[in-house]
């Protein structure tokens, strides 16, 4: 892939919680679409959604329902990787190391969510940060068909992009996983804008804050 690591100073949020006032960071990374199947691994991938995801077949926007990346993307010619990061160490008043993480990640997930449901309807279609979380529950698992099939989203990793190459080839900070007892430095989100249209990264931080801010 030609594409640059983004090697640029992140930029600086802050989420206000019940408990407290958490700092986390952005990165945005331009990829052309057509670049992206280096990263994809779909049969590694989806073995292992199959053997240790329980959303596995019981969420129409989890394998093995999910689309082909490259049919996906086709219409886009750009992809805008969002990298979201929280530094765990904020969270020392809660007391298990999972429930850390899990709030972490609902922070980022939850504002990432809002800016890019924003910016598919204004720009293109979105990559979401794992599986829809439009019902609940999913009306596969009721065996229905799903009620949005306009709208559900999707995640790289579902539908089979290797997101951990992704990451390291792109950002300067790799991504990192829980392995107890060991918590991370941090926690991670990864999602995507995909569009035709040029938009500046400072264009997307302003969206972005003024989304996240309203």
């Amino acid at each position: 892939m030609n594409t640059e690591k983004s090697i640029e100073k992140s930029r600086s949020f802050k989420a206000l919680t019940k408990s407290a006032q958490i700092d986390y960071s952005l990165d945005i990374c331009i990829v052309p679409t057509g670049e992206l199947s280096i990263y994809l691994n779909e049969i590694k991938i989806h073995n292992l959604c199959e053997n240790g995801c329980v959303n596995y077949a019981k969420k129409w926007s989890c394998p093995p329902f999910t689309p082909h990346f490259v049919d996906f993307v086709k219409k886009w010619d750009k992809l805008y990787i969002f990298y979201l990061r929280i530094n765990l160490e904020q969270l020392s008043y809660i007391k298990h190391d999972y429930l850390k993480i899990k709030a972490a990640n609902t922070i980022m997930k939850s504002r990432a969510d809002r800016f890019l449901i924003k910016m598919a309807e204004n720009y293109g279609n979105c990559i979401s940060s794992g599986s829809c979380r439009l019902c609940k529950p999913c009306k596969c698992k009721i065996e229905l068909p799903c009620a949005h099939p306009d709208i559900m989203t999707y995640s790289f990793e579902a539908m089979g992009i290797d997101v951990e190459r992704l990451i390291d080839d792109l950002f300067e900070k790799p991504l990192l996983w829980y392995n107890p007892p060991f918590l991370p430095e941090y926690t991670s989100i990864v999602c995507g804008l995909l569009t035709n249209e040029v938009i500046t990264k400072e264009k997307l931080y302003y969206e972005y804050n003024e989304c996240i801010t309203q």
